[in-house]
């Protein structure tokens, strides 16, 4: 009977706050186009796509904690996995090459970075609060006792690039859940709050390591000029009908004739709902050059940012790893100097404990220069004597010996992959031979493009 009364409550004022908000919504004049606008989350995930998910961490003790950490971890792996963002590893197969060093080079070959995460604090209050309601009968106010559970979770996470070590993040989350009830013994368990409050927590956990796409209203200007009023109808007859190409052009024809920012505005946001939103906003630079309004210029920099938004977007696009970035980025500058019917041999010249990334590069530039069309010369074809001249000095050999190997191979071009440095400083290294000459034809440069 109480919480009836508490929950009839409850519902007045959530009607009430609802037709408040309908009235202002209705109270509003101006025409608004809705837009899809993608967002680049939080966390700089770019480049990252293989990654396992470990199990969360705890600082408390107790079966609470350590159930709110196996929950976190199940619901942060679902999140993650509904993005379609990331090839998902088993965390058993990382903390196996982790304990092996399998070939040399660590958790790197299985993974790009592990997504890791922590319950820093579970906190629970159970209160009494006193409530008043008349009765019906007698018409007397009858004062009440019922239970409030509050609980706060707060948690972390963040990435942790496999290369390098490196962090990201971490982001810091705070997740509620409460419940009322007469008595105490009626209010659902600790655990079942907890279990809502981590799930309160991870709710934008999306957003924060992937990109996502939101809805913005973008607000049509009205004219001030009454004189053009008429026309301005017009067009925006065109865009409650959903013709968005013919109340462009009547918004810019608007413009021209009569150098109207509000049309000129107007006409930007049509552009940008038809997914032209450069050209929105190199016409806007235009109005703002012409005219010097604040309107155009405000205008202007909210699409400059959503062309930087964009951009953003367009990095996570980019599905391929860090090997396959530099290695494609060796093929392009190889390109630019290799002669006309070039047929390459392509060398890992790295360190033993580098051989299996530099595998990884050769077999990437490979693959695009077959793609390309260019000869490559098969690994298969050199004799055994003649590679061990190659492999057995540890990756330390004169250029005399890779031409001679080039020649016996039919090559005319000798590309030579190895890797310098170590964790965040490690890059890829490319030398190019012209075997005719036996000169140097390309040198990688410095530039972060073959950071590996």
């Amino acid at each position: 009977m109480i919480l009836s009364h508490l929950r009839f409550h409850v519902h007045i004022l959530r009607t009430l706050a609802k037709l408040a908000m309908t009235i202002l919504v209705l109270s509003g004049c101006a025409t608004t186009i809705a837009l899809q606008a993608q967002r680049t989350p939080t966390l700089d995930t770019a480049g990252i796509n293989r990654i396992a998910i470990m199990p969360f961490e705890f600082d408390g003790s107790g079966s609470v904690y350590k159930s709110a950490a196996q929950h976190a971890t199940n619901v942060a792996t679902n999140r993650i996995r509904a993005t379609n963002r990331f090839t998902l590893i088993d965390p058993a197969t990382v903390n196996n090459a982790r304990r092996s060093r399998r070939g040399g080079g660590g958790i790197e070959n299985y993974v790009d970075a592990e997504f890791k995460g922590k319950i820093t604090r579970i906190d629970e209050q159970t209160t009494p609060h006193q409530g008043q309601y008349k009765d019906r009968n007698t018409g007397e106010m009858v004062t009440y006792t019922y239970y409030i559970r509050q609980i706060e979770v707060e948690l972390n996470y963040f990435f942790t690039r496999a290369r390098d070590g490196a962090i990201i993040g971490p982001v810091t989350k705070r997740g509620t859940s409460s419940a009322n009830a007469n008595t105490p013994e009626e209010l659902p368990s600790v655990n079942t709050l907890v279990t809502k409050a981590v799930e309160s927590g991870l709710a934008g956990l999306n957003r924060d390591v992937a990109p996502y796409t939101i809805m913005i209203q973008r607000s049509l200007e009205k004219e001030p000029n009454k004189n053009l009023r008429p026309q301005m109808n017009e067009a925006l007859a065109h865009v409650k009908s959903s013709n968005y190409a013919a109340a462009r052009r009547a918004y810019l024809a608007i413009w021209e004739s009569h150098q109207s920012v509000a049309a000129a505005v107007n006409a930007s946001i049509l552009y940008e709902a038809m997914g032209e939103t450069q050209n929105a906003a190199i016409f806007m630079q235009q109005v703002a050059t012409v005219t010097g309004s604040p309107l155009a210029r405000n205008v202007l920099a909210r699409l400059n940012r959503e062309l930087g938004e964009k951009a953003g977007v367009a990095q996570f696009a980019d599905s391929r790893n860090q090997v396959e970035r530099a290695a494609n980025h060796a093929v392009v500058e190889l390109q630019r100097i290799l002669p006309a019917g070039a047929k390459l041999l392509v060398l890992n010249n790295a360190a033993s404990n580098q051989k299996n990334l530099a595998d990884d590069v050769v077999d990437n530039i490979i693959s695009i220069f077959s793609r390309n069309g260019i000869a490559i010369v098969e690994r298969q074809m050199l004799d055994k004597a003649t590679e061990e001249l190659i492999f057995q000095r540890g990756g330390s050999v004169n250029d005399e010996d890779i031409v001679r190997v080039g020649n016996f191979a039919g090559a005319n071009t000798i590309v030579i992959v190895n890797i310098t440095g170590s964790g965040a400083s490690r890059r890829l290294q490319i030398r190019a031979l012209d075997i005719g000459t036996g000169t140097v034809i390309l040198q990688s440069g410095s530039g972060s493009e073959w950071n590996l």
